[in-house]
């Protein structure tokens, strides 16, 4: 005899091999206790309804349920074993006619409470499900680090038109200074190129190379006096970009702080920020983790990728995580094999971190650090240049139609003197 076990928003229900319910614990007209009821068998757990029922089959050796969240949650309270069938016909049939037996045994009175019961628990559902999304640290993680992105491109901008505008008064200091935080620095801090003293380089926090190279630099006359309306603008605007550094170190320790949280795996194989931005492209940790290491390889060079596949030329080695100091300090022949040996140990940091709480630090980089000795000792020198690609030839041209003929005969035109045709007859 088979004994199947399903729940609803109304309850848990124990049915036989024709759909009767033997045993049964009905929530309903409770909306509370039934969405908690619904929200814990869905995530695994067993709830106190579910336990209550299963104090009622304990002559049964064997369950079939259709859903696998359900028999995950018979597992942590119950030796029964459970067979799992989604498309089990007892079950399907008892579902679809759930409402008529709702209302054949009086347990509510119209199909309109029964419609209305649902979307309440539904809606109690639903609000649980945002609030839970908005406690999981992916997405501060992903606005976190594109924020720290866009104030990137934000200085990169603001920081040329200041090194532009500032040139007019002393060009020289743009090539003696290619740091824009140091340069704005210097520019806040000491203004016209007269007041550039010793000391106010050093409250700037330059070295004492740069400070000898300015003061040398200074003596020059080239460059023109500027008002002291300009100067106040080239002020404010200094300290604009200095705000802007200031706001990207507090979102970088963020960062790393929510990152050694949630992927401590990650971010010791490639730093918080590359592992975030990771994360961001990916949409999530899960999503990463679900990426082969190919893909993880490349990740963040899909535009190179789509043009190696539509001209023919070579696909791009890697990606985001070219910002990792082994890849982007190593010579050219190398970083191929380095980006895909990280790759594949950052596959497998990605998946502990989502999947369990187990932390490999020490093992997942020494691994690395293993095969990227072993990647320099075999290939010290660069290959030999690989000989050019031959050209694929490129697709011909149609011919213009003639002067004085119309165009050729094809399935729009047939189409269109069929129709004519017609119009004749």
């Amino acid at each position: 005899m088979g004994i199947y076990l399903t729940f609803t928003a109304f309850g848990v229900f124990l049915l036989n091999e024709d759909s009767k319910v033997l045993a049964e614990q009905i929530t309903y007209p409770d909306v509370d206790a039934s969405a908690d009821n619904v929200r814990k068998i869905s995530g695994g757990t067993p709830s106190e309804t579910l336990q209550k029922v299963l104090e009622q089959v304990k002559d049964y050796p064997e369950l079939e349920v259709a859903d696998s969240r359900l028999a995950k949650a018979l597992s942590q309270i119950s030796d029964i074993s459970v067979q799992v069938n989604p498309s089990s016909k007892v079950i399907k049939w008892f579902l679809s006619q759930h409402d008529t037996q709702i209302l054949e045994r009086k347990v509510s009175q119209s199909s309109s409470d029964i419609q209305k019961f649902r979307n309440q628990v539904g809606l109690i559902l639903a609000k649980f499900t945002v609030s839970e999304a908005g406690e999981e640290k992916d997405p501060s993680i992903k606005h976190a680090i594109d924020s720290v992105g866009e104030i990137d491109k934000s200085i990169n901008i603001v920081a040329m038109r200041l090194r532009e505008w500032y040139s007019l008064h002393f060009p020289i200091l743009t090539e003696l200074l290619e740091g824009h935080e140091e340069y704005t620095r210097v520019v806040n801090i000491s203004g016209r190129k007269s007041n550039m003293t010793r000391e106010k380089l050093l409250e700037a926090q330059l070295s004492e190379s740069s400070i000898t190279l300015i003061e040398d630099a200074v003596a020059n006359l080239l460059g023109s006096d500027l008002s002291d309306a300009d100067m106040s603008a080239i002020d404010t605007l200094s300290e604009v970009i200095l705000n802007l550094y200031k706001q990207r170190r507090v979102l970088e320790a963020y960062v790393t702080t929510l990152m050694e949280e949630a992927a401590p795996n990650i971010t010791s194989l490639v730093g918080p920020l590359v592992g975030a931005r990771l994360l961001s492209l990916a949409g999530s940790l899960k999503e990463l983790a679900r990426k082969p290491s190919s893909t993880l390889q490349i990740l963040g060079a899909e535009k190179a990728l789509f043009r190696s596949l539509k001209t023919g030329t070579d696909p791009p080695k890697h990606g985001v995580i070219f910002q990792v100091p082994e890849i982007h300090s190593a010579p050219y022949w190398q970083r191929g094999k380095i980006a895909r040996a990280l790759a594949g140990k950052l596959s497998i940091a990605a998946r502990i971190d989502a999947y369990s709480d187990v932390k490999v630090v020490g093992t997942l980089r020494e691994q690395f650090e293993a095969r990227l000795a072993e990647i320099q000792r075999q290939h010290p020198e660069a290959p030999p240049p690989k000989p050019p690609k031959p050209k694929q030839p490129s697709r011909p041209q149609r011919k213009q139609w003639q002067q004085g003929r119309g165009p050729p005969r094809g399935r729009q035109g047939d189409r269109q003197g069929g129709r004519q045709g017609g119009r004749r007859r």
